[in-house]
């Protein structure tokens, strides 16, 4: 979900910490994770989904890959 801006430049201004995404098997596809999807402007509906259409979208696979890693490690 797209929340704060961000500070730094060069980068599009949506903060992504709070994102999460998953792959869909599609390239530059990915389906957004967040609850309530429907207030990012990168939100796109998609049936029963919404997909994401981040510019920063690698980024965000990535940072959801490594929460979901290091939730699955804890005991």
């Amino acid at each position: 979900m797209v929340t704060k801006a961000s500070k730094k430049p060069g980068r599009p201004s949506e903060e992504i910490s709070e994102c999460m995404a998953t792959e869909v098997g599609i390239e530059d596809f990915a389906e957004c994770l967040c609850v309530g999807p429907n207030t990012c402007r990168y939100a796109l509906p998609f049936g029963y989904a919404f997909l994401c259409q981040h510019p920063r979208l690698n980024e965000i696979l990535e940072n959801t890959k490594k929460l979901r890693q290091a939730t699955a490690s804890r005991p």
